[in-house]
């Protein structure tokens, strides 16, 4: 058996192969394309404040300063992890949190909650967990994106890591994101 295999892809038996008709071709994306799920656009909401709004103090450095209740539908399909990366859109990306290894059947988590086995990465403020927002008085609004990534494998991310490092290789292997956006600013 192994002899007429050899023997039928040889080269010199003198039979060619016609170039393909390109009516009859298509391509492969290069990069995993990942389909919603039936339940429509991938979207992140809170409850706790709605797009565009500003924050609720309750959740920045003047008020109790505990991290949003957030939920999301839509999640991808083929979708490994999901993660979170929160960032001060106003002073160059200050990363207020990152958030690793959720379950991609989760839907959404309460304040001052987390998903279980999550890891949070250290952000800029050196806490390797939620930093609420505290933009200096008189600063004028700054505006904050929260952003939920939808990645085809998972990152393995240990809790305590780098947060820079981190959001880079979320954004680096993000397939999908839901944004919400809120501002908060101190008078």
């Amino acid at each position: 058996m192994l002899g007429f295999g050899a023997m039928a892809c040889s080269e010199s038996d003198g039979r060619a192969l016609p170039p393909p008709d390109p009516a009859k071709t298509t391509t492969t994306p290069s990069t995993p394309v990942i389909q919603t799920t039936p339940g429509g656009a991938f979207t992140l909401t809170s409850p706790s404040f709605a797009d565009g709004q500003v924050i609720p103090v309750e959740l920045t450095c003047q008020g109790a300063g505990t991290s949003p209740a957030l939920a999301w539908t839509g999640t991808p399909e083929d979708t490994a992890e999901l993660a979170l990366v929160v960032r001060d859109r106003t002073v160059d990306g200050f990363l207020h949190w990152v958030v690793t290894g959720i379950d991609p059947t989760v839907t959404g988590f309460g304040q001052a909650g987390l998903p279980e086995n999550a890891a949070q990465a250290v952000n800029s403020a050196g806490v390797a967990g939620w930093s609420p927002p505290c933009p200096p008085a008189g600063g004028g609004a700054h505006s904050y994106e929260l952003t939920l990534h939808a990645l085809p494998g998972q990152l393995a991310i240990a809790a305590g890591t780098d947060g820079s490092t981190t959001a880079d290789l979320i954004e680096q292997a993000s397939v999908a994101q839901a944004t919400l956006t809120v501002t908060y600013s101190v008078d």
